[in-house]
């Protein structure tokens, strides 16, 4: 491809608006929703400040709503890349406007991390609650001699692989499980697990749930299909009994 014909491309990625916030300019970084980071530049004084417009707040908000994970993603962003944190937003702030391309650059960056790293924790503490209440489900149900919990098993590639529950019933009726959530890295660790799973030959009979209480995206559901069933969390016990009893 001619350098020509990629700029082209890579120029319909790009736009740039007048805002109250200042000037809009949209980068190639992403959010979790995989929209595009946004960076607002403001004429100040002899110099610029460039900041994120508190997009990267608003992004974790749609995902969780703990203000003390919110700030300290913010913080460990701003430090990482030189920046400073007022209010909401991050806040570069250079001389002249031969800095800002990196200050573009950094702003982008750390908006995009830093609401990474929020979803990415706000995701893992509403698996751990998912984790949780699967277990008070199938207490209520089973003998505590028929669950596992944090269950190991080695994998047909040799690694060993750690699931929430395993369910017993006279060997033929077993069951792993994972609670997922709906971020990619839930996605992708649990599918690496159910995929391993199971015997070299696939001679073993085992059930594989891949266990959730919020909406997957579509994709991930078609993705976790291949390798577990997708079990919401209200038909898990039925589920299970008809395995273990039925």
């Amino acid at each position: 491809m001619q350098c020509d014909d990629l700029r082209a491309v890579l120029d319909s990625l790009n736009s740039c608006e007048a805002t109250d916030g200042g000037t809009r300019v949209r980068t190639h970084c992403l959010y979790p929703s995989h929209t595009q980071v946004g960076v607002f530049i403001v004429k100040f004084g002899d110099g610029y400040h460039v900041h994120d417009g508190g997009e990267a707040v608003r992004e974790a908000w749609l995902h969780g709503r703990d203000e003390t994970v919110m700030h300290s993603c913010l913080k460990r962003g701003a430090s990482k890349y030189h920046l400073e944190v007022a209010g909401s937003s991050l806040v570069g702030k250079v001389d002249n406007r031969d800095w800002l391309p990196s200050a573009i650059l950094a702003v982008a960056n750390a908006s995009a991390e830093a609401a990474n790293s929020a979803v990415m924790r706000f995701s893992a503490a509403a698996e751990r609650s998912l984790v949780e209440r699967i277990d008070e489900a199938l207490s209520r149900v089973f003998a505590k001699d028929k669950i596992v919990r944090e269950y190991s098993l080695r994998g047909k590639s040799g690694k060993e692989h750690s699931f929430d529950f395993a369910l017993f019933n006279g060997g033929e009726g077993q069951i792993i499980m994972d609670a997922v959530s709906p971020h990619h890295n839930s996605i992708a660790a649990k599918y690496v697990a159910f995929a391993d799973a199971g015997s070299p030959d696939n001679s073993y009979l085992m059930h594989k749930f891949a266990v959730y209480d919020r909406p997957l995206a579509r994709d991930d559901i078609s993705l976790m299909q291949q390798v577990a069933e997708i079990v919401p969390f209200q038909s898990l016990v039925e589920g299970s009994k008809r395995i273990l009893i039925h």
